[in-house]
């Protein structure tokens, strides 16, 4: 064999070496990608669990069943405003949305057959908070995707606008939906979260005053 050939073959190799490492240090770093992306999610269920089982810190006052429901006053959609402790004297559904949060596309429809057919005879308010600064894009593609989706849903009762995300700090609300149904005193008495439909919400408004 000539030395020509040696050669050739010696560079083939010396390349087939240098590929096989770079394929090697990229799957590494897919692995380890993985690996950060995995020890976050369970970081993530772990505080989930910790709250939702009540083993982590003592939550604040008014976020938890038996407290009194925080006051806010916030700009609804449609221009207007809403204060919450105006509402006492009623029950009231209280919600925390976003446009794009699957288990709320769930529940919205029930929602609303629950705000049309039973909620005023029931004495209930339906009061729907979008967690604004959790949506995707500027101001107006925000204020956009906001209302296709009460569009979409045929959405009639309030939907106040928490555009500074004060109220999701102090409701504390991290799974989407949370929902706090609320006494005629003002009182928290269920907190439920995740989706609910319309039997939830004529079960839970009907076992307070």
């Amino acid at each position: 064999m000539s030395k020509k050939w040696i050669g050739s073959i010696i560079a083939l190799a010396v390349i087939a070496a240098m590929v096989g490492i770079m394929l090697k240090n990229t799957a590494d770093d897919g692995l380890s990608g993985q690996k950060k992306q995995l020890e976050r999610q369970l970081s993530q269920s772990e505080s989930q669990k910790e709250t939702d089982t009540g083993t982590a810190a003592e939550p604040e006052e008014g976020i938890a069943e038996g407290e009194a429901a925080p006051d806010f006053t916030l700009e609804t959609l449609d221009g207007g405003e809403l204060t919450l402790s105006d509402l006492r004297g009623e029950k009231v559904i209280l919600n925390f949305w976003a446009s794009w949060c699957g288990p709320c596309r769930a529940e919205m429809p029930h929602m609303q057959e629950y705000y049309e057919e039973e909620a005023e005879e029931a004495g209930v308010r339906v009061i729907a908070v979008n967690l604004s600064t959790s949506e995707r894009g500027d101001k107006e593609k925000v204020m956009a995707n906001i209302q296709s989706f009460v569009d979409e849903f045929g959405l009639t009762f309030p939907i106040p606008l928490d555009a500074e995300g004060e109220q999701m700090d102090v409701y504390k609300v991290i799974t989407i939906p949370t929902t706090y149904i609320i006494d005629t005193s003002g009182i928290i008495r269920h907190v439920v979260r995740g989706p609910m439909d319309a039997e939830m919400m004529r079960s839970l408004t009907a076992s307070i005053d």
